[in-house]
This record gives C-alpha cells, structure tokens and sequence, in this order.
C-alpha cells in the first residue's frame, strides 16, 4: 500500500513538470503563425489587389480538386472551373480567416469534458508568398493524442484503470490548400 502511495506521489510530481512543458509547447507554437500572419497580411493590404485570379488546389481525406476563380473586390466575380464539391468561396482575405480560426486552440477534450482522457490535437503549416503576402499553402493536421495535462489520464496510468487509446478513437484528417497561380488583373 506504501509503495502505491509513493508512486503516486512520484506520477503527480512528474505530471505536474510534464503539464507546464506540454503548455509551453503549446504556446510557442501558435505565436508563431500568428505573427508570420500579421506581416504576410501587411504586405497583403498594402498592395490593394481588388481583382486577381486565382486557382487552388484542395487535398482532403476524399481526394483532391482545384477551382479556378477571378476575384474582384473580395468576391467571387467568375468561376472558370470548379471540380470540388463545395461553393468556390476562396478569396485571400477568406483564406487569411480560415488561418486565423485554425489557429485557435484546440480545447476539446474526449470522450467527454468531464473525462478529459484523450484531446483534440491539431498541427497548422502555413507559407506566406514573400511579395504579395497571400497563404501560398496551408496544412492543417487533427486528431486525438493522450491529454497529458489532465489528471485523468495519469490516474488511469497510475493507478492502473482501464485506458483510452487514444490513437484509435479517430482517424484523424489533413485538409491541404496550396494555391497553384495567382495572377493579378487589371
């Protein structure tokens, strides 16, 4: 009973370390596209492109299609093609937006918020074109991976309950925009 006491105790003291670098972590990694954003969309605005073409290619889970679009005014102003399976809706200002939201942490937790086991672990890859600023490529990563800063997931480790594997609760996904030409118009 004494040694299981002091495992424990051990496991808090290694949680406890754990959960501050895991954050850290966390931290440093958001401000960084954050900030690399804030330059590419100075330079962006700072050239007030109203109208430009452009054609984007989409890589998910169920394949990849491009559009090819003219946008005038932050509209889309004619479609020339479109093979995805979804409105042609991808301006630079509104991919600049997508960054932004997946940017945000992600804070949820599975299966449940009172159970915080596994949590939603997302990784963001984002090029900026160095003379227009536009995202030239965005990737965006999600699945589960072990929530090592909740206490509940060290007590099933400790303790010895059953745990979640969190690796096989989802599959996961990518979703990639890369922006194949992009051709300022009169």
């Amino acid at each position: 009973m004494r040694l299981r006491l002091l495992l424990a105790g051990v496991g808090l003291l290694l949680i406890g370390t754990l959960v501050m670098v895991f954050a850290l972590v966390n931290w440093t990694g958001a401000s960084g596209v954050r900030d690399e954003q804030m330059h590419a969309e100075r330079v962006w605005y700072a050239q007030s492109r109203h109208h430009y073409r452009i054609v984007i290619r989409q890589r998910t889970r169920t394949g990849v299609c491009e559009q090819d679009l003219e946008i005038r005014n932050d509209r889309v102003q004619t479609v020339y093609l479109n093979q995805c399976a979804q409105p042609p809706i991808w301006t630079v200002p509104r991919l600049f937006s997508w960054v932004r939201q997946l940017g945000q942490p992600a804070g949820l937790c599975y299966p449940s918020s009172l159970q915080c086991t596994c949590r939603v672990s997302t990784h963001l890859q984002v090029l900026f074109d160095p003379q227009s600023g536009y995202p030239k490529q965005v990737l965006y990563e999600w699945g589960l991976r072990p929530n090592w800063e909740s206490m509940d997931y060290w007590q099933s480790l400790v303790l010895g309950t059953d745990r979640v594997d969190c690796a096989r609760r989802t599959r996961g996904g990518v979703v990639e925009i890369t922006v194949v030409s992009f051709m300022p118009l009169p």
